[in-house]
């Protein structure tokens, strides 16, 4: 039975299309406004890395504070002061009072509820498809991401240059309200798991031993660092190609939106060839996927035609988003009911981390050395995860295979 026929998840797929695809719309336009308006590469990842403060110091104890709270409630309530910031960044950017430090301010808010409402929603996942159809309902996720990943960026770029800041933005506040409808209509019933009272006391620096977690057994330790590696690849690619393709190839907003929108449609064909491909054992697969997603930025680094830039990026999503979808499933797959989100709020502390450090190192080696070298070590990042993933001893079992492993208190 499709997944779709299941009233909640299409609910919640159709909420996330509508979140993916605004963030495609600000992704790309912010560090081109800031680049705009400063001309200094450093300065919009500076802008951009506002957004990952707030998940970098709260996710440790919104993964454990929500273990205890009705999490389409706080999805919800995440979503709508998401969309009433970006209200005000419109509203400023009619008045002509938008500044980069506004900017950055809104960022960090935004970046604070989009780290609620992920660990949330991640949460409720399981609960609304089942344990044995996780990896149908990531790549459906990952599908909306595609689809919002080739529609989004060139849209931002064409509206960014025919109707300026305040439509893009426009646009990026109503898909968050559409998310909040979404969440808004689920009528599952949640879980309830006891968590122990001294546990939801604890301090900010006692929650940081939840971090263990992530690296309690084999299984959640070699996940854990492949998260590491896509999400830093991820962030600092789409920096760098925006910073390549418009002060190195001097393409227009569209073009560079062009590229980014290529990247969609690798996403799109890479959640079609998963399923197809999903038999072979974890490890080789995963393999594969990195060698092909460094083979993508070679051929960016090799060539100066739109076209075949485009090609290089479908090359690097596609096999990236099949990685991220198989490495989201195993983390659900092996991680017990009554963990899911503290593992998805230290998760999102990684993810803080490498994307800050993505954003940054973008940015400074783009202007203290060149995009080039940038991309140069993404590549080998990800030949990199290529051999971790083939000395994982315990990789050989498929994805539809694993069950969760109880932690040791």
């Amino acid at each position: 039975m499709s997944l779709f026929k299941n009233k909640n998840f299409a609910v919640m797929w159709f909420g996330q299309l509508a979140t993916i695809f605004g963030n495609r719309f600000s992704e790309i336009a912010i560090p081109l406004i800031v680049l705009q308006l400063t001309g200094s590469p450093w300065q919009s990842a500076l802008v951009v890395v506002c957004s990952q403060v707030a998940p970098l110091i709260l996710s440790l104890p919104v993964g454990t504070w929500i273990e205890g709270k009705p999490k389409k409630q706080v999805a919800m309530v995440a979503e709508i002061i998401s969309f009433l910031t970006m209200s005000l960044l419109v509203m400023l950017v009619w008045a002509d009072h938008l500044t980069i430090w506004i900017l950055a301010t809104s960022l960090f808010i935004l970046g604070a509820t989009g780290l609620f409402f992920k660990v949330s929603f991640s949460a409720m996942v399981p609960g609304v498809v089942g344990r044995n159809r996780l990896v149908h309902a990531h790549s459906y996720f990952e599908g909306a991401d595609a689809i919002s990943t080739f529609v989004g960026p060139v849209l931002a770029g064409v509206v960014l240059s025919s109707f300026g800041v305040a439509m893009v933005l426009t646009i990026d506040a109503m898909t968050y309200f559409i998310s909040f409808l979404g969440i808004l209509f689920l009528t599952f019933h949640e879980k309830k798991w006891s968590v122990k009272q001294e546990k939801m006391r604890q301090t900010y620096l006692s929650s940081i031993k939840n971090v263990r977690y992530l690296f309690t057994n084999p299984y959640q330790t070699f996940i854990s660092v492949q998260h590491v590696i896509l999400n830093f690849s991820t962030t600092a690619m789409t920096l760098t190609i925006i910073i390549y393709t418009s002060q190195v190839l001097y393409f227009n907003e569209w073009q560079t939106g062009m590229v980014l929108s290529s990247a969609g449609v690798g996403n799109l064909v890479g959640v079609f060839l998963l399923n197809k491909i999903n038999h072979f054992s974890w490890k080789y697969l995963y393999a594969g996927l990195m060698v092909v997603s460094s083979g993508g930025i070679i051929l960016i680094l090799c060539s100066y035609e739109l076209v075949l830039i485009m090609g290089g990026m479908f090359l690097f999503d596609g096999a990236l988003s099949m990685a991220f979808v198989v490495n989201g499933s195993a983390r659900q797959a092996v991680t017990p009911d009554a963990y899911l989100a503290r593992i998805g709020g230290g998760g999102i502390l990684l993810s803080g981390v490498v994307a800050m450090g993505g954003n940054l190192f973008a940015g400074g080696v783009s202007e203290s050395i060149n995009p080039n070298s940038s991309l140069i070590f993404c590549a080998g990042v990800l030949l990199l995860a290529t051999f971790v993933s083939l000395v994982f001893k315990q990789g050989d079992k498929k994805l539809d295979k694993l069950v969760p492993i109880e932690f040791k208190e």
